[in-house]
């Protein structure tokens, strides 16, 4: 049983740590129950008390001095002794959580026996290696439990005892931190190492945190609407060469508001297509046109004439009360009605498309009669 002892407290002092302990120093009191070898001079048992003190030299590594004495242990020939122990611990940490911590317990020490038997129980040095479960009672109070193999070096006995105290850790260790990693804008690049600290979110980085700029114009690729920018060309603030017309609609790029719209589409100044809303006032379920909207009708008549590349889609659009088939005829009859006006103010046919768009397409609140008013419109989109 004692080699088994043995070979369990020496297989505890092998195996790897998982949490160390938290406190630097540890006092305490204990009981034991010491139980003799067969050759002793005691009897078979006898029972001690004891102090301990302990100090953290590592995070599992305890190191420590432990005192026992024990009164009027008996001889087996009758008679009794004091007997003093001293022994220098090394105590390791097999694992420490909230409710208990495991360990292995080794140490050197002496023994003083008040009424020595020559040849037989000296006093001497003293070897111990065991180990013990400590339990997490109180924040400052924690209970112990030890099993340890004795040897008796001098007389050449071996021992076994088993331990039970209390211990009060206190003073903490201090703990290294995990350097913290700072990355304000989420780029995945730390700040120290973040050459650009702003960089808006999703957008992709450099090693340097800075947004990508494929075409090395000085325009990152997020804001670049012109990514492939020969190199050396000068660029405005969208990556385009300065003066230059993307999307071909006659307003540089500089100046274009509505820098992607389609080729071939007529645009305003600010580079925007124009859509012309004739705000013509139809009465409801009607698509007579009152003559008081004839002059805007005009303008755009006076438009396609000075501008012969142009043509022009003229759309209808109703508010949403009634079927949605008659709306779409209903549409289809406002944009024709004002087809036939351009047609008799001059402008060939063959530039002119019309369609009904029904209650698809709604500029306001079909819910009130001021929104039922808006929607009840004809646009004219004009285009090359």
């Amino acid at each position: 049983m004692k080699r088994a002892l043995f070979s369990l407290a020496t297989a505890a002092m092998l195996i790897t740590s998982v949490q160390a302990g938290d406190s630097t120093f540890e006092i305490g009191a204990h009981a034991n129950k010491t139980y003799t070898d067969n050759d002793s001079p005691l009897k078979d048992h006898f029972d001690s008390y004891g102090l301990r003190a302990n100090y953290r030299l590592l995070e599992n590594l305890l190191v420590g001095l432990e005192y026992n004495y024990a009164n009027d242990a008996k001889f087996k020939r009758g008679g009794a002794t004091d007997l003093q122990s001293f022994f220098l611990n090394a105590q390791y940490e097999v694992l420490d959580n909230d409710n208990y911590t495991p360990y292995a317990i080794a140490g050197i020490g002496y023994q003083d026996i008040d009424k020595e038997i020559p040849n037989l129980l000296e006093s001497g040095m003293l070897a111990q290696i065991g180990a013990g479960w400590k339990f997490h009672i109180i924040e400052m109070l924690d209970l112990f439990v030890e099993g340890k193999y004795i040897r008796d070096i001098e007389n050449e006995f071996d021992n076994f005892a088993l331990t039970a105290g209390i211990t009060i850790p206190f003073g903490a260790m201090p703990k290294e931190e995990a350097p913290k990693i700072v990355d304000s804008d989420n780029d995945g690049v730390a700040d120290d190492k973040d050459m650009c600290p702003n960089t808006p979110a999703g957008v992709e980085v450099d090693a340097s945190g800075c947004p990508l700029d494929d075409d090395n114009d000085g325009v990152p690729n997020y804001k670049d609407k012109c990514p492939n920018t020969p190199a050396g060309v000068k660029v405005d603030e969208n990556g385009c060469k300065l003066d230059q017309d993307s999307d071909g609609d006659g307003v540089v790029d500089s100046l274009d508001k509505c820098p992607d719209t389609p080729h071939g589409v007529a645009v305003d100044k600010h580079g925007c297509p124009i859509i012309i809303n004739l705000n013509i006032n139809f009465d409801f379920d009607s698509a007579k046109i009152k003559p008081e909207f004839l002059p805007k009708i005009k303008e755009v008549v006076e438009f396609l004439k000075a501008n012969p590349a142009y043509k022009a889609e003229i759309q209808g659009h109703t508010d949403s009360i009634g079927s949605a088939a008659y709306n779409k005829k209903l549409s289809e009859r406002r944009a024709k009605a004002v087809y036939d006006v351009m047609v008799q103010m001059g402008i060939d046919p063959s530039r002119l498309t019309y369609v009904g768009y029904g209650e698809e397409k709604p500029i306001a609140d079909n819910s009130t009669p001021e929104g039922r008013a808006k929607n009840r419109r004809v646009e004219v989109h004009i285009f090359y």
